[in-house]
């Protein structure tokens, strides 16, 4: 099921071009790999025209677990999504837990949370 919302997300988004077009994660024809080329032809064409490169590279593996639920579930809410899909991500993120699974063991269940103390 949270493949499906994804989609539908992504569709949603795509459909009203508010993705970054750099946005390489998460979309379909888009990947870590096809981002690592983007920026190595952009360093290979600023070095073939003698001009000046500044570079920023931030981590942003965690954002979402650090991401208030209430501010998220408010923004995917004012992006046109239909509001039954709004309902079902609060539900999914109010009793939402998960567990890791290593071979055939499996942690404690974990409640997820907004990640904010």
């Amino acid at each position: 099921m949270e493949h499906v919302i994804a989609g539908y997300i992504r569709q949603v988004w795509e459909d009203r071009d508010w993705l970054y077009k750099g946005q390489h994660g998460f979309r379909p024809g888009y990947s870590c790999e096809s981002q690592i080329i983007t920026v190595c032809q952009d360093i290979s064409d600023s070095l073939d025209e003698a001009a000046r490169l500044d570079a920023i590279i931030k981590d942003f593996s965690k954002a979402f677990d650090l991401v208030p639920h209430d501010r998220l579930l408010k923004k995917i809410a004012a992006s046109a999504v239909d509001s039954r899909v709004v309902v079902w991500i609060t539900e999914f993120l109010l009793d939402h837990s998960q567990r890791v699974r290593v071979g055939r063991h499996y942690s404690e269940d974990i409640r997820v949370t907004s990640g904010v103390p």
